[in-house]
């Protein structure tokens, strides 16, 4: 090696390690396509072994027993409620951005969630982190912080969708009703701890290889962004509920089930890392789930409406959600020229963004 280069890589840490890494980055790159295929194949074989021999007839049954004027209107709250789903997350994803010291203005905040919702079906799992970074920066809040808030966010929304998923225990394991306090205890624990949700996040941080969160936290940011989510799940969750009784399902009965079934089911979709968007793993667990109280037939169409209104209703919110912030947008810079100049690169800053502290209280405090 001559001179020029030991002095380059010692100039230059970053370019030797990157020389070094490319060939096993590349294969274990390779190695994981391989394995995500396979796990991938797998899930399928299983839904058809399930779902072949069933009696399809079922479904048609189901559906003559059934006006399709409450079918209808049933698909149609079900679209709502996962709307209002969606705008609880949203509420969530603002605290926790408040929980890591941004105070943003709440136009920029549905910006930036509602534009994650339409970037999250673009193949490839960290394009809704590069652009929530990527807008975060042109508000003012530096990456660091950004990429903490949707780490931390990802952390809340497990351990909620794990713990509204414990109420389909009773139905799914034949547990008694003290299943249900179990059930509350991951989320009380961090109420009471908000720090917690930090430890968490920086084991995730190390499982997906991803920088740990250094930003000091806010416990009441975190507390509301929990209380936030944990409400979502229950809103979004109803959706299925109100499905599954559009295809007979007993309502009072179907209730937890459904409410547990659709957490778990996400929760098992971002796990499953192989399946954009979660796809077949969700499906698989909520027909497992809901085939304690409806014909496995009837259980695998509930899913798959599920995922339709899922997304239609995801797709239409973040649509809506666009819109009426650029007006918002729009509305404010006719009213305050001046505020057009401001920034870097002529890009507007609000004054919430402008002014967002830069530190808070540690979490607990």
């Amino acid at each position: 090696m001559s001179t020029k280069e030991l002095d380059a890589e010692q100039t230059f840490p970053e370019i030797a390690e990157t020389i070094t890494t490319a060939p096993r980055k590349r294969w274990w790159g390779v190695a994981r396509k391989v394995a995500m295929g396979l796990l991938l194949v797998v899930t399928a074989f299983f839904i058809v072994i399930t779902l072949r021999g069933q009696d399809w007839s079922t479904v048609a049954a189901t559906l003559r027993g059934q006006r399709p004027g409450f079918v209808a209107t049933m698909v149609a709250l079900a679209v709502l409620a996962n709307a209002l789903g969606l705008v609880a997350t949203m509420i969530s994803w603002r605290a926790m951005l408040v929980g890591v010291g941004e105070r943003v203005a709440a136009v920029d905040a549905a910006r930036i969630f509602y534009l994650g919702q339409f970037v999250k079906y673009v193949p490839g799992k960290v394009a809704g982190f590069l652009v929530s970074v990527e807008m975060g920066r042109r508000i003012g809040v530096p990456a660091a912080r950004m990429g903490a808030a949707w780490l931390l966010a990802l952390v809340v929304s497990l351990l909620t969708g794990a713990t509204v998923g414990l109420a389909a225990g009773p139905e799914v394991f034949g547990a008694s009703s003290a299943w249900l306090l179990l059930a509350v205890l991951p989320v009380a624990a961090v109420l009471v701890r908000p720090e917690l949700v930090g430890w968490a996040a920086t084991l995730v941080a190390r499982l997906r290889r991803r920088p740990e969160p250094t930003t000091a936290m806010s416990g009441t940011g975190i507390r509301q962004a929990v209380v936030a989510q944990l409400l979502a799940w229950l809103i979004g969750g109803a959706h299925l509920w109100l499905l599954a009784v559009a295809m007979g399902a007993p309502p009072l009965r179907a209730l937890p089930l459904c409410l547990g079934a659709f957490g778990l089911g996400a929760v098992a979709g971002v796990i499953a890392v192989f399946a954009p968007d979660g796809i077949g793993v969700r499906e698989v667990v909520v027909t497992a789930a809901l085939s304690v109280i409806l014909p496995v037939p009837v259980a695998g169409v509930v899913a798959l409406v599920s995922r339709v209104v899922v997304t239609v209703s995801e797709l239409a919110t973040a649509g809506i959600g666009l819109l009426v912030t650029a007006a918002i947008m729009r509305r404010a810079t006719a009213g305050s020229p001046a505020a057009a100049t401001e920034g870097v690169d002529g890009n507007s800053i609000p004054p919430a963004s402008k002014n967002s502290p830069r530190s808070l209280p540690q979490a607990g405090r």
